[in-house]
């Protein structure tokens, strides 16, 4: 087996929630009609593979052919040389990652960047609690009273079991100005539909503010922007606020930066809530390790390529890893990285009308920081459409 069709495995391991495959089957339906190219792809590289295997080094020559006249002696024809073109890593097509324009727009204002050298040699590791439903009343009422929202009513689900997306309860929120509140476990509360995003987004930051923020420390709030863009060149841009105070040190601005924070888009607003359960201090790997399990193919994440050992770094951060699912909150190695040929690939991909020569591709791939020695004691987990989203060396064998 290939690693095309291991990772095309892999996908079909990652079973898809309903909302994600309704919305994936309207963007087909809206782009319909499309550049045929785009479909054609596959057969193309199929048709490389078969040209490679009659190449020899330097070009591929059809051996000399006879024209001959049907009365006449043969006469020679001197075949012109087919030039083999430098071929893209097979399965190009078949990779994913994230739209820019310019590679910081992906790399955030991560306090860890480039202080890697100054963090500890261990950190600690937060459970992630199942909360009963009563405690997430609480948390949620709690929410709606200080951002000045009236809950009407609430509907609770319950947790689905470990090695699950939905691992935690989830206990949603209509209030009567039209605003939705997800809160999923005690870790972070979602809001959508809200008719002033603005205003509810100032008065969260507020509130992180005042809570932290004594006789003795002023709390300050620092911010990143981070941008994609579809196919059709349109953005989408997240803004996060997180604290920031300038006497801490590295760790406790790393936890501030990864649980203390507040994430806005057009749409929606994301509350992070702290987590003061801490675990024992596990030993880190050093972040060359992280790289280079990365580069064997053992890493986390939705984006996918088939040449990890190709790829070039453009930045490594450390944070916690705060998303559904996770059995303990940890610290994670982020890794950013970019492949030249994509840009080949984002030229087929964007939609007709659009200029492709803005745009550029780059890839996150996530790796658990704590020594893998430790990884049976505090398994780390990252979900992708409900599935593990884990790649191992034996997808690119």
């Amino acid at each position: 087996m290939n690693s095309q069709e291991r990772y095309r495995n892999t996908l079909r391991d990652l079973a898809p929630s309903t909302a994600w495959r309704n919305a994936t089957l309207e963007a087909m339906r809206n782009a319909q009609g499309q550049k045929e190219r785009f479909r054609r792809r596959p057969l193309a590289f199929a048709a490389m593979a078969a040209v490679l295997v009659l190449g020899v080094t330097g070009g591929i020559w059809w051996s000399v052919r006879m024209e001959t006249a049907p009365n006449g002696p043969g006469v020679a024809r001197t075949p012109e040389p087919v030039i083999t073109p430098s071929p893209e890593p097979l399965g190009a097509w078949n990779e994913s990652f994230s739209i820019v324009t310019d590679p910081g727009q992906l790399m955030g204002n991560n306090p860890t960047n480039g202080q890697l050298d100054y963090m500890p040699s261990r950190l600690p590791v937060f459970s992630n609690l199942i909360p009963r439903e009563e405690e997430q009343q609480a948390v949620l009422s709690d929410w709606a009273r200080a951002l000045d929202l009236t809950l009407e009513e609430t509907r609770w689900t319950p947790g689905g079991g470990e090695d699950t997306m939905a691992r935690e309860p989830v206990l949603e929120g209509s209030c009567s100005d039209g605003t939705q509140m997800r809160l999923s476990g005690t870790n972070f509360i979602t809001l959508h539909n809200s008719p002033d995003l603005e205003r509810l987004e100032q008065a969260a930051i507020d509130r992180l503010v005042a809570n932290h923020t004594s006789t003795l420390f002023t709390a300050e709030t620092k911010e990143e922007t981070i941008t994609t863009y579809d196919f059709t060149g349109e953005s989408r841009t997240t803004r996060t606020t997180f604290l920031f105070f300038t006497e801490e040190t590295a760790p406790e601005l790393l936890f501030n930066y990864s649980f203390d924070r507040i994430e806005a888009t057009n749409d929606s607003l994301t509350i992070h809530l702290p987590y003061p359960n801490r675990q024992n201090g596990y030993f880190l790997r050093p972040a060359e390790d992280a790289v280079a399990s990365f580069r064997s193919g053992d890493y986390w994440g939705s984006d996918y390529t088939a040449h990890p050992d190709q790829a070039e770094i453009l930045q490594v951060t450390l944070e916690y890893d705060t998303t559904e699912g996770q059995p303990y909150f940890q610290p994670v190695y982020r890794i950013l990285f970019t492949q030249d040929y994509w840009d080949e690939v984002i030229a087929d991909w964007m939609f007709d009308g659009v200029d492709p020569s803005p745009y550029m591709g780059v890839g996150t791939a996530y790796v658990p920081a704590i020594e893998p020695e430790y990884q049976d004691e505090v398994p780390y987990r990252r979900y992708f459409n409900d599935g593990l989203a884990h790649f191992t060396p034996e997808d690119f064998s």
